[in-house]
């Protein structure tokens, strides 16, 4: 029998809104992302056996309302955060853009083994999660896993299908960077993979979730 994983994006965020925040695990949904974490749970017809999500609150929020729809399935908590490169006091009352410039010196200097500071983690470790975090996912007993992440965790796992072999180096990562300016992963778009026993994930067709007027 095939597994099934949906790996879904977070509804739009303050943050993806253009709202200063404070921190960059406890950013709550805009009213544009309330209305699309409905429509998740309004729209989904293969219920799933299994709800993850991360400890950022944005994916709970998200995956709520179908949480409310399915009370008997399980919600698990898995290490599928946001890569957070930037240390989290650098969040403090600043936006998207004002965030920026430190975040272009972060990804010109290509270090993988970097850390920003307290509370930041190296891009060589956030690989290691998501590779942990797929290993988990595909050794789980339930076939229907839907997972509720973040635009980073989805690209990272996009882009190791395509080098499910390839080392942590400073290329990797300077490839990785390009890859993501030119992926675009909108709020609740749903990228669903397959995989039998022992076998690697295979990725279907794509789908967004749609709001309906």
């Amino acid at each position: 029998m095939k597994k099934t994983i949906w790996f879904i994006r977070h509804a739009e965020s303050l943050s993806n809104a253009g709202f200063p925040t404070d921190t960059p695990h406890a950013i709550g949904l805009s009213e544009k992302g309330r209305a699309q974490a409905e429509a998740v749970a309004a729209q989904w017809q293969a219920d799933p056996d299994l709800i993850v999500v991360s400890r950022y609150s944005r994916t709970g929020l998200t995956a709520e309302p179908l949480r409310r729809r399915l009370p008997q399935v399980p919600v698990v908590e898995l290490p599928v955060h946001e890569l957070t490169f930037l240390a989290p006091g650098r969040y403090i009352g600043t936006t998207e853009t004002t965030r920026r410039e430190p975040a272009r010196q972060y990804w010109e200097r290509c270090d993988p083994d970097y850390c920003d500071g307290e509370g930041a983690e190296t891009f060589r470790h956030f690989c290691a999660r998501v590779d942990a975090s797929l290993k988990a996912l595909r050794e789980r007993e339930e076939q229907r896993i839907a997972v509720f992440c973040h635009g980073y965790v989805i690209k990272a796992i996009l882009w190791r299908q395509r080098h499910p072999d390839a080392p942590i180096t400073a290329d990797y990562m300077r490839a990785f960077f390009d890859f993501h300016l030119n992926c675009v992963v909108p709020n609740v778009h749903v990228y669903p993979f397959e995989s039998a026993k022992d076998q690697a994930l295979t990725m279907l067709t794509p789908f967004q979730i749609e709001m309906v007027a």
